[in-house]
């Protein structure tokens, strides 16, 4: 049995002022704020590709150029009456749209009677929809609240709440305190900004597969898909739609299946987990009961396995692949609900709770299909503790520095090679080395280092570099810090490890839009 990796078997990290700038040959590489520039510095050769990003404080929230405006102020609205408004709405999108529009609408305009029955139906379908399993209102602070829920370490307060990197190019997302979403490319030096009305507390971004301009953003209320225009001539023609479902807000994660055809976004004010078909701008929501809301999911890199955590102790992994119906298994944490979780090759799963003393458990799934021997009961799936992340206390004679506690944010990148940990408490990001066996088993686990930022940084967020592949000798971890820097941090092996075999392949399917809210058929045809 592997020995569970404890923080204590990591080395004790820098007390002096340099920051950690790069693992390379298994050596963690320090440099002074004023050297960070220089292009003689060991890292300096492994992210020249990568865009420089820093946002300041005094950069936020002031007038921008043209380039920065939204398309819908280009063009003239029409303005219809109210009665043909909801006409079309009955039309397009049904009766329950069309009521909420005449609830939602003044009495004014639609009679005091057509909105007196309006809003009396409308709290009828809200209380049809909600049930006695789902929350009225979300605390504005604390446990429960969006703050809290996030994979962004102080997102109320941080200059850069969310960044993402494109799967397929160098291409950077970066969303700040003000909403506004920054894109920076390689060999671009012009700097898009992306601004909407409807975009209000951002807590995730997701770059759509094989479609180099799309991006999805989870807002307060709703889904926003942009699809940007890149170059000086061209910005201001970037435009979003919004995405919305009846008591679908906040929405706190919003993620692309790895082919890029559906998009799941989901929200802890709601049981229900959309399933989106963004060319017809239509969303089936998957409900099941118990857990509450949803915090965030995420898609196994061969799309076979959708994983959603609740606002409870309850977590599901979907199995959405092509033979059967959706359906998911039930698991529970014992304490707190799941904080973070990712998937590595060969469909193995970690995740870890909230609670104060975290652990890090792996789940694999993929099966053993050339196993002929009846099933027993030491074949059941079981989660095994992987990483005990007990708070630890590394100290000099006049300073300590804490690491571990409460996970905030957990990602492993493409090659199943490290995995990266951002805490609550902690001003260092634990890396750690892994490999992943062909069964989904993890079957080598080992400290790396720990990184950190320079005097008075703490990170808030992060995302891998994801054109990763087994001929590429370079990791990159891209790293926020508080101060607004934005670090990219290459890990540099002697030899290029391997990817690991993978033994699945995107499945090809399409999608049927039905009102089902249990399952989702991948074998019908579009009608």
């Amino acid at each position: 049995m592997m020995k569970i990796l404890s923080l204590h078997d990591f080395n004790s990290p820098s007390f002096d002022e340099p920051t950690s700038v790069g693992l390379i040959e298994d050596t963690v590489h320090y440099c002074d704020y004023e050297d960070l520039q220089h292009d003689l510095q060991p890292f300096a050769k492994y992210v020249r590709e990568y865009p420089e990003v820093s946002i300041a404080p005094d950069t936020l929230a002031t007038r921008e150029t043209a380039r920065t405006m939204c398309s819908g102020d280009l063009f003239l609205p029409v303005h219809d009456s109210i009665f043909k408004k909801i006409a079309s709405v009955w039309r397009e999108k049904g009766l329950a749209e069309a009521i909420c529009l005449a609830a939602s609408t003044d009495s004014e305009e639609v009679t005091t009677v057509v909105h007196w029955i309006a809003t009396r139906l409308k709290w009828v379908l809200d209380l049809m929809d909600k049930g006695i399993y789902q929350r009225e209102i979300l605390p504005t602070s604390g446990s429960g609240s969006v703050a809290d829920v996030v994979q962004t370490r102080d997102w109320d307060s941080s200059l850069i709440r969310c960044l993402s990197w494109h799967p397929h190019c160098t291409r950077l997302a970066v969303v700040t305190r003000d909403d506004r979403i920054r894109i920076f490319s390689q060999g671009l030096p012009a700097v898009p900004i992306l601004r909407h009305s409807a975009q209000k507390s951002v807590c995730c971004i997701s770059w759509r597969p094989f479609a180099g301009k799309e991006l999805a953003v989870a807002c307060h209320g709703g889904v926003l898909i942009w699809t940007i225009e890149l170059g000086a001539a061209s910005n201001s023609l970037s435009h979003a739609v919004l995405l919305k479902q009846r008591n679908h807000a906040p929405v706190t994660s919003v993620t692309w299946h790895p082919q890029g055809d559906l998009l799941v976004s989901c929200s802890p004010a709601d049981t229900n987990m959309i399933i989106w078909d963004t060319s017809k701008r239509e969303g089936v929501p998957l409900r099941r009961v118990g857990g509450g809301g949803l915090c965030f999911t995420r898609w196994s890199s061969c799309g076979t396995q959708l994983f959603a955590a609740t606002c409870r102790n309850i977590f599901r992994v979907w199995n959405t692949g092509v033979a059967t119906l959706w359906h998911a298994d039930k698991w529970t944490v014992p304490n707190g609900r799941v904080a973070a979780a990712c998937f590595g090759p060969n469909l193995t799963l970690l995740f870890a709770s909230n609670e104060e003393s975290a652990t890090v458990f792996s789940l694999p799934l993929q099966e053993n299909i050339f196993d002929v021997k009846k099933a027993s009961i030491n074949d059941a799936k079981m989660a095994g503790p992987l990483i005990d992340l007990t708070r630890v206390s590394f100290s000099t004679d006049d300073d300590y520095i804490s690491v571990g506690g409460r996970v905030v944010a957990m990602e492993w990148d493409p090659t199943g090679r490290y995995l990266a940990i951002i805490f609550q408490d902690s001003p260092c990001i634990a890396l750690v080395k892994t490999k992943v066996g062909n069964m989904s088993q993890v079957v080598d686990i080992k400290p790396a280092c720990l990184i950190e930022g320079f005097l008075g940084e703490v990170p808030n967020c992060m995302n891998f570099y994801q054109k990763c592949d087994s001929s590429s000798p370079v990791i990159c971890l891209t790293i926020a810090w508080s101060s607004g820097r934005v670090q990219h941090f290459p890990i540099v092996e002697k030899e290029t490890a391997p990817l690991a075999n993978t033994t699945y392949s995107l499945p090809t399917h399409s999608f049927s839009m039905r009102n089902d809210t249990f399952n989702v058929d991948f074998n019908a045809t579009y009608s």
